[in-house]
């Protein structure tokens, strides 16, 4: 499960933001459906996952919801968008799929830790490229692979996956039916 964004996550540079939330920040636990974040309202916090998977929703105006992302284990949380501007109302849900144990702290205190020196002003922009850089590839994989390669592409990026999730949540954050789903799993099997 570890694997689904970790060429993003673990860059070598943010290894020290990670200790620094780890030797000052709060653990909790947050139980199976338990929120992190909600869409439309200020979080003022951001964490590193020690175990657990959260996943990332969004509501649209007709009331749907869309899976757009998922963290696991040893990777960050939170909402971008307030990290850059504090006042922005978080644009997603963020909430567990399991029982998750994070380390989370205020944006507050992680500027105070970007704000401290050169270097560790570095690390915002570390974190700011690497969460522009998954994004960047989610997007070109979206416009240039079929959805049999989205599918396989998470499968091997997290080949537990779907002990985790439903086929219908995979079906969401593939934007796609349910039914392709099973199409593809089908010929996968054949």
């Amino acid at each position: 499960m570890e694997d689904f964004n970790s060429q993003y996550a673990n860059h070598s540079k943010l290894e020290q933001l990670k200790q620094f939330i780890l030797e000052h920040g709060t653990y909790i636990e947050l139980k199976k459906g338990e929120r992190f974040t909600i869409q439309g309202k200020v979080n003022h916090r951001g964490a590193y996952i020690e175990h657990g998977l959260l996943r990332y929703t969004r509501v649209d105006e007709k009331g749907n919801i869309h899976i757009v992302g998922y963290t696991f284990s040893g990777e960050f949380a939170g909402s971008l968008c307030t990290l850059i501007e504090p006042n922005q109302p978080s644009l997603v849900t963020i909430e567990a799929v399991c029982d998750t144990k994070i380390c989370y702290m205020s944006y507050s205190k992680v500027e105070e830790f970007f704000a401290a020196n050169v270097e560790t002003m570095q690390l915002k922009c570390t974190l700011v490229e690497q969460s522009y850089l998954l994004m960047y590839h989610r997007l070109m994989d979206m416009y240039c692979k079929t959805t049999a390669e989205l599918y396989l592409d998470l499968l091997n990026r997290c080949p537990d996956i779907q002990e985790y999730i439903t086929l219908k949540e995979i079906a969401s954050f593939l934007q796609v039916t349910p039914e392709t789903i099973s199409r593809i799993r089908r010929g996968l099997n054949k």
